[in-house]
């Protein structure tokens, strides 16, 4: 009689623990490391411009201090993970991440491969995702530079695997970036509004639907759940859109004006923006914001000409704090949200990113590190 009640309640615990979901679940799809995103232009440059800097490519995810799982070491400055390995339990909260076999993914692919009915700005597109370390459930949107023409490789590789060793989903979507005031004029928000949903705004740009950042994104993140089921992702989809509240956007120069704007009519997670926004006097600056000002960064360097600028959209955008310098204050810079450098480097406007202007320290680590830690994950 004790044997038979033993044995059924360890039946029913076994199977309460598969109807809850409590064990290991999740199907393997196979591991697909993708293709290296090496090489390529970082489209870093003044919004005025071309491109400006290149990437260094290759930085080790964990530089910015991330802790590396079992199977990959953190990079400079981090620590060795917990939990490494892990197939994340199954929560809807939450992006589904298979652990099982650590890895930093690394996928790149064309827009026109993600979606057949693109016909502008067809570069390469790059993604990444660190399963070595914890995710954070959130994906960065990072918008490049501006351009003379359509790029042969968007976004930048080093800046990549660096937010992946924080735990980001990181999606650098190619779009149109060749514009500026000589042609937008006074309404340059109609042309990054326009670039950004498709619909038709000011005369100077002809970007359709499929050709938008806001179409890339759900193409590109559909595109990587066929090819990296292990990454969920399309968790950050929602009906078919992108899920705005688990979504920082970020990028430099021109991506990083856009990127602001963006976090005006979408209700995104955080805002962060590199050597920008510039625009002004523009009037997007100053419109309402489905955002919060708390959840907008920003960092400029002080030996870019367009440093003053910089400063200026952060005080009508009504980021919190006082213009602050990250070399002479330690992480969370007395809770300011508007961050510079003056730290020596070739090219201060294309070093705010990782890559190859970003000035280093001696053990090889990036000297902005800590800043960028805590414009993407630092608390309001």
């Amino acid at each position: 009689m004790v044997l038979g009640t033993m044995r059924a309640l360890t039946l029913c615990l076994v199977f309460c623990m598969w109807s809850c979901g409590s064990g290991p679940l999740l199907e393997d799809a196979g591991s697909s490391g993708g293709g290296s995103a090496g090489g390529g232009a970082s489209a870093g440059g003044p919004e005025g411009g071309g491109m400006g800097g290149s990437d260094a490519g290759g930085a080790a995810g964990g530089d910015a201090g991330g802790s590396g799982g079992s199977g990959g070491s953190g990079g400079s400055g981090g620590s060795g993970g917990s939990g490494g390995g892990a197939v994340m339990p199954i929560d809807a909260g939450f992006p589904n991440v298979d652990r099982s076999m650590p890895q930093l993914f690394q996928l790149s692919f064309t827009a026109k491969t993600a979606d057949d009915a693109g016909t502008q700005y067809l570069g390469t597109q790059r993604a990444y995702l660190d399963t070595r370390v914890a995710p954070r459930g959130q994906l960065v949107v990072y918008l490049h530079g501006a351009s003379s023409g359509p790029l042969t490789a968007c976004g930048s590789t080093a800046h990549g695997q660096l937010l992946a060793g924080l735990g980001f989903h990181f999606f650098a979507p190619c779009y149109a970036s060749d514009y500026g005031v000589g042609n937008c004029g006074q309404d340059i928000g109609g042309c990054r509004l326009e670039a950004f949903d498709g619909m038709p705004r000011h005369t100077a740009l002809d970007i359709s639907r499929p050709n938008s950042i806001e179409e890339r994104i759900i193409k590109g993140l559909e595109h990587l759940q066929r090819v990296n089921p292990k990454g969920d992702w399309t968790w950050f989809l929602e009906n078919g859109q992108p899920r705005w509240s688990h979504i920082i956007m970020s990028g430099i120069s021109h991506g990083a004006s856009t990127a602001g704007l963006v976090g005006k009519v979408r209700p995104v997670s955080r805002v962060v923006m590199l050597s920008g926004p510039l625009d002004t006097n523009q009037p997007w600056l100053s419109m309402a914001s489905v955002t919060p000002p708390s959840a907008y960064w920003g960092l400029t360097h002080t030996a870019d000409g367009q440093h003053p600028g910089h400063l200026a959209a952060f005080q009508t955008m009504m980021l919190p704090g006082a213009p602050t310098h990250i070399d002479d204050a330690g992480v969370p810079y007395g809770g300011s949200h508007r961050l510079r450098t003056s730290a020596p480097a070739t090219d201060g406007h294309s070093s705010t990113e990782a890559g190859g202007a970003s000035p280093r320290t001696p053990d090889g680590g990036f000297l902005f590190a800590p800043a960028w830690r805590q414009l993407y994950t630092g608390a309001p």
